[in-house]
């Protein structure tokens, strides 16, 4: 399986913590660091030149930081070497990611069999996503749960149709908008239980701190449709349809 690693190019304890943890992997992963897109320092001029910082605002009542569309344009380098090498699918992971190492070659490898399609799919290997019903991932204990929203860009497998699609996609979102990114005609399942998280030992490089959308702002359609999504994640989570980040 290939794998697409988002680094800065000044994180190399970061780069050496990740590159120690697939070569416990061996030969199952083929590596790939892409250079992540550093935005924190950018001046709002030349934010606007890269991003549709107008349509972000309609979206989510905000703009986006220089962090968080550095991270987005970071996950479309990925999606740009997907489609430039050719892959059927790939694994995107950021460097600072932890497995559940005894699962991941299982699932990973049953995970290939249904991205091995012509429609475009994404699945998510890590935790905090409400999802809707469960299949069995065919020939592991696990399961692929429907997301419905989920947050982080950590760890998930792409193929090749999603990727064209995520490429061409207007540059508005945010990277872990899988409930938009849903509406662009992908599916997206989520592994149940997870597989993946962050060790948490080195903060954000690039991201920054996570703001939501900011309701005041937006326009009645959008809001109601936050007020929706809001009262199903609560119909969700109290029906246990809620997988915590936690491992």
């Amino acid at each position: 399986m290939k794998v697409y690693v988002v680094n800065l190019k000044t994180s190399l304890e970061r780069r050496s913590y990740i590159e120690k943890l697939l070569q416990r992997f061996g030969t199952f992963f083929e590596t790939n660091v892409v250079e992540a897109v550093d935005g924190r320092y950018l001046p709002d001029d030349e934010l606007g030149k890269i991003w549709d910082q107008n349509r972000t605002y309609r979206n989510y009542g905000r703009y986006m930081s220089g962090g968080e569309i550095g991270c987005s344009l970071s996950h479309r380098k990925c999606y740009e070497e997907i489609l430039k090498n050719g892959d059927d699918m790939a694994m995107v992971i950021e460097d600072d990611v932890s497995f559940q190492e005894e699962n991941v070659r299982e699932v990973v490898a049953a995970a290939e069999k249904v991205l091995r399609t012509s429609r475009p799919v994404i699945i998510l290997l890590t935790g905090s996503y409400w999802y809707m019903k469960k299949k069995d991932l065919p020939g592991t204990r696990f399961s692929l749960a429907g997301l419905y929203e989920g947050m982080g860009t950590v760890a998930y497998m792409i193929n090749n149709a999603a990727a064209k699609i995520l490429d061409a996609a207007p540059r508005a979102y945010l990277a872990d908008d899988w409930y938009n990114i849903r509406s662009f005609g992908i599916t997206v399942y989520a592994v149940n239980p997870h597989i993946a998280g962050d060790v948490g030992l080195f903060g954000s490089d690039i991201f920054g701190n996570y703001q939501g959308a900011v309701r005041k702002n937006l326009g009645l359609c959008k809001k109601l449709q936050l007020y929706r999504r809001g009262l199903m994640r609560r119909f969700l989570g109290r029906i246990g349809h809620w997988e915590k980040r936690a491992f």
